[in-house]
């Protein structure tokens, strides 16, 4: 029964937060192709709420402690002019596909990596993947090398606080 309870309790609050962050983005006009909200680490009280354009993702955090609906986002660069070149390669088409389009490209010396962004807190993320080197002057495929993923777990306690203070920076 608790179980049951407690799935109960966590689709209550994601159709919850689904309707906040579709009325969030809309206010701040942002206008994405794909919103994912899930909740933040070992908790279902503050959730994440990740929002894709074209350019674009925008990271927005909602407590269900928070005294109203206003959610904050910050933008960031997806860089997929960096992987146009790529676009035929399978590595590439494989983890577009497995991220749900969920994912941001970046450029690190001469690698391209892409980075699936459903799981972690901006910039620590849980996956990333080399998938290219830039050449003589046009990128070009590479073996794939999944990336170590930094994890920095001096973050955490911000989730409490944000759990219980909207205005945690």
């Amino acid at each position: 029964m608790l179980s049951a309870a407690y799935l109960t309790w966590t689709l209550g609050a994601k159709l919850h937060v689904d309707q906040i962050a579709r009325d969030a983005l809309a206010e701040k006009r942002i206008a994405s192709t794909h919103v994912l909200t899930t909740p933040a680490p070992f908790n279902s009280v503050l959730w994440r709420i990740l929002a894709v354009d074209d350019k674009h993702y925008h990271e927005g955090y909602y407590s269900l402690l928070d005294d109203s609906a206003a959610v904050e986002f910050t933008s960031h660069p997806r860089n997929l002019e960096l992987i146009e070149r790529l676009k035929e390669s399978w590595p590439v088409q494989r983890l577009q596909w497995f991220t749900r389009n969920f994912y941001a490209v970046e450029r690190s010396g001469n690698d391209i990596a892409i980075t699936d962004l459903r799981m972690g807190l901006d910039p620590d993320y849980v996956f990333s993947f080399k998938i290219g080197r830039t050449g003589n002057p046009h990128p070009h495929p590479v073996p794939v090398e999944k990336l170590p993923a930094e994890r920095n777990w001096g973050r955490l306690p911000w989730v409490w606080e944000r759990i219980w203070d909207d205005s945690a920076a």
